[in-house]
């Protein structure tokens, strides 16, 4: 490859990563951050790990950002923890497994989203990288 061919090559590529790299990149990472967050979460029934996925990946070649969430009423309170009430005379009750609590349940955070996070980092950079090798290439 000449010096010319060399140069039109890099800005085919220059391009091509302006045009979608960085959205490319973070759908590559929010599939495996996902199965991180999903590794991480605490199971009894399976539905917070079930409610969780990639809500949305949006952006262009240049900047680009990925949401992923559980989405079941008691994710915040199985990470953070807090106390919950009934809003009735009633018990709260886990429906999945059949298990009664009383009025009022308090409990310590597992903070699992955080040791998703923490967990998916490493896979996420390494499935950057290669999305990354494949439009950087001679």
């Amino acid at each position: 490859m000449n010096l010319s061919e060399a140069a039109t090559r890099f800005r085919e590529i220059a391009a091509d990563c302006k045009a979608s790299l960085a959205l490319d990149a973070a759908k590559a990472a929010a599939d495996v951050a996902l199965v991180a967050l999903q590794d991480a979460t605490p199971v009894l029934t399976g539905a917070l790990r079930r409610s969780e996925h990639v809500d949305t990946v949006f952006g262009d070649g240049e900047h680009a950002t990925a949401i992923l969430a559980p989405h079941i009423i008691y994710a915040d309170f199985r990470d953070r923890g807090g106390t919950i009430s009934s809003k009735g005379p009633w018990s709260l009750h886990n429906a999945g497994t059949g298990q009664y609590f009383g009025r009022h349940v308090t409990q310590a955070g597992s903070h699992y989203m955080q040791r998703g996070e923490d967990a998916g980092r490493g896979p996420a950079r390494e499935a950057i990288a290669e999305v990354a090798a494949r439009y950087i290439s001679l």
